[in-house]
Parts: C-alpha cells; sequence; structure tokens
C-alpha cells in the first residue's frame, strides 16, 4: 500500500516539475501577461488609399497592438497562421477645430483563412481630438478605429 502512495506521490511531482519546465513564465513579446489562446492570426498586407508609406505602417503597428490585447486571438507569424488579417485605412482626415487638431479615421479590414477564402469583412472609425502632436493624435484615432474594427473577431472565428 506504501509502494502506491510513494509512486503516486512521485508521479504528482513528476506532473508538476514537467508543466513548469514547459509552461511559459513570461508572455511572448508585444502579447500582455495574460496568456493568448484562440485560433493564430497573422498581419497581410496592409495599405492606405490615402495618406503614404507612413500610414501603411502606422496601421501595421496599430493592428500588432490591437491584436496583442484582443483575448480569443493569437497573434502569430504567417507560418502556421490559421487565419490572415489584411487592412487598409480609407480615410484620414485632419482640420484644426480652434487650437486642437481633430483627426478622422476609417479602416476597413479582411480576414481570410489560410486558404485565401474571406471569412469576415470589419470596418472602424474614431476620431481624436487633442492639442500638441500631431502624429499622436493620429495614432490614437487610428488605434480606436482598429480597435472598434476588431471588436468582433473573435466571434468570427469559430
Amino acid at each position: 500500500m506504501s509502494g502506491g502512495r510513494s509512486l503516486a506521490a512521485w508521479l504528482g511531482v513528476a506532473t508538476l516539475a514537467a508543466i513548469s519546465t514547459c509552461a511559459p513564465l513570461a508572455p511572448a513579446s508585444g502579447q500582455p501577461a495574460r496568456l493568448q489562446h484562440g485560433p493564430a492570426v497573422t498581419i497581410g498586407e496592409v495599405g492606405t488609399q490615402v495618406g503614404g508609406n507612413r500610414t501603411g505602417r502606422a496601421l501595421h503597428r496599430a493592428l500588432v497592438e490591437e491584436l496583442s490585447a484582443l483575448g480569443g486571438v493569437r497573434l502569430s507569424g504567417p507560418v502556421g497562421a490559421r487565419y490572415v488579417l489584411r487592412g487598409s485605412v480609407t480615410r484620414l482626415e485632419r482640420r484644426q477645430v480652434e487650437r486642437d487638431l481633430e483627426v478622422r479615421c476609417e479602416v476597413s479590414l479582411v480576414l481570410s483563412d489560410a486558404r485565401g477564402n474571406v471569412r469576415a469583412m470589419l470596418s472602424g472609425r474614431a476620431g481624436a481630438r487633442g492639442g500638441g502632436d500631431a502624429q499622436h493624435v493620429e495614432r490614437v484615432a487610428m488605434q480606436a478605429a482598429v480597435r472598434g474594427a476588431l471588436r468582433p473577431l473573435p466571434g468570427s472565428l469559430h
């Protein structure tokens, strides 16, 4: 009887040791502290119908940040990703309102599976207003537009 208990105790300790060895202690780069679960999504081509290369790069950064923070999906590289998210900035307007800069941003995103079949078309729009750094105001508006567009994403993946 004591041999059975010793074996059970040993197996329990071995299991805990294996779990603690294999489980990551820190999140992967770019991911929040909570563990990311869900289907792997990679970011494909991004572009812009307005602005230029800087606007396209800003959209890519906003997609990385918002996907990393979104629950129910896992941001991945292109190899092994189950879904591809492509996007475009369709509107980016700036105007002075009194002493502040007001920016309106609209994005259009297309989610497809790895084979290229379209699974969802997502869009978001947002605005930001503030003084000071114009790039910061644009970044805030774009992140909010991307966040709005990505809100239904986890439900589109199952």
